[in-house]
């Protein structure tokens, strides 16, 4: 069966370089010019002279059709070249426009007159015929989800990255297993891939979950691993969200027995597990109905002020931090002189009465990380110093814990 050259132009960032500079050399040797001009008098678009050479003014004179041409055109497609996509897409109108103005048969001639090597020419040739339309692509694929499990399940990638075909496997505690399905649509925007999905509920076709992978400006194809983020809906119509990764498999005999294996691996594990946000399915009317800590929300309103905590062991540490937390949006500001707060919580446990909070420092400091616990009717009291206790790792990577003194006060600095 004879290949069919698709009627747009898929180039790689390779091919359409040399495409580029191709189109500019014929402008230069066609008018006798030295340099290209800027931009926009070189493609014929904003603020151009239309008495000096434009490409536009050439693609139009060797336009049959007689069509006004789009300078801007080709000048967003070389700006998507020079920002470093890998495919440039070109549309049939201007495909052909290009080709007449290098005196081209059409694009295999072009390429067979480049000096490329055989893999981009590979490469570029399979965009043009569209060998990859009927290539599949089989993953593993994994995420946190229903009653605090890592669900492992199997996703199948074809169309040229335009179909994936979630299945997702649960397993009860007697061995039985139930299998969930999602097909989706891809799309490629930049750096990124975004799918929604569609799966079977009640005999009908439902809208699944939205996932969106950075991918950077790669092939997927060659990407082993797609780390990704999801938004759906889990089995107990919980609306739910996070973290997703799909491994990559060398064929789909693999992909099947992998995921007939209920061990997790533990570079998978050590990223997915607890990556999820669940919210439960109810419609407040009251905000104490929000969720369960709603009733705390008056203790966690006296959160904002200033703290002085005191860290000491019985090993002789001592540390003392110094920081805000600030009214208008509960943002921990450190005061203390070089010290950077990489990471911070703020929580109430145990139905508002304890005070947790949770740091990752850098800078000029004993401590790299540290929690700490105190009793929450502490900051009712101004200006008073009470006792908590912490337990973290100092910078010399030893497990350090024991007693904080807290001076709180509501006014900030």
């Amino acid at each position: 069966m004879k290949e069919q050259e698709s009627t747009s132009l898929l180039l790689t960032d390779d091919y359409f370089e040399k495409l580029l500079n191709a189109i500019h050399d014929t402008y230069i040797k066609k008018h006798k010019l030295k340099r290209l001009p800027k931009s926009f008098q070189l493609y014929g678009y904003g603020n151009y002279n239309e008495q000096e050479p434009n490409l536009k003014e050439d693609f139009e004179a060797i336009n049959i059709s007689n069509d006004s041409v789009n300078g801007k055109y080709l000048y967003d497609k070389a700006r998507e070249h020079y920002k470093g996509k890998p495919i440039i897409k070109l549309n049939t109108y201007y495909k052909e426009l290009i080709f007449k103005y290098l005196n081209c048969k059409n694009a295999i001639d072009f390429i067979d007159n480049q000096n490329l090597d055989d893999d981009k020419r590979e490469l570029q040739l399979a965009l043009i015929f569209d060998k990859k339309s009927n290539e599949t692509f089989y993953y593993l694929n994994y995420y946190f989800g229903e009653d605090n499990t890592i669900i492992k399940g199997y996703s199948i990638i074809s169309n040229n990255w335009k179909k994936i075909q979630h299945t997702f496997i649960y397993r009860d505690s007697d061995g039985a297993i139930k299998e969930l399905y999602n097909y989706g649509r891809i799309n490629r925007r930049e750096d990124t891939l975004h799918i929604k999905t569609k799966t079977l509920l009640d005999g009908k076709m439902v809208e699944g979950d939205n996932e969106t992978y950075y991918i950077g400006h790669k092939d997927p194809s060659n990407i082993n691993f797609l780390v990704g983020t999801y938004t759906s809906y889990d089995i107990y119509t919980n609306t739910v969200a996070g973290k997703i990764i799909l491994e990559k498999c060398e064929s789909k005999e693999i992909m099947e027995e992998k995921s007939k294996n209920i061990n997790i691996p533990s570079y998978i594990a050590q990223e997915i597990r607890n990556q999820r946000i669940t919210n439960p399915a109810i419609v407040p009317q009251h905000y104490l109905e929000l969720s369960e800590n709603s009733p705390y929300s008056s203790i966690y309103g006296k959160l904002p002020g200033t703290y002085t905590l005191n860290f000491s062991s019985l090993e002789d540490f001592n540390e003392i931090i110094k920081f805000k937390i600030l009214q208008s949006n509960y943002k921990i500001v450190p005061i203390s002189e070089d010290v950077y707060f990489e990471n911070d919580t703020l929580e109430l446990m145990n139905k508002g009465s304890i005070v947790h909070f949770s740091f990752r420092f850098a800078g000029i400091i004993s401590l790299d990380m540290v929690d700490v616990y105190f009793k929450s009717y502490y900051i009712k009291e101004d200006n008073e110093v009470h006792n908590g206790v912490f337990s973290g790792i100092d910078n010399e990577n030893r497990l350090v814990s024991g007693q904080v003194s807290i001076r709180y006060s509501p006014h900030s600095l």
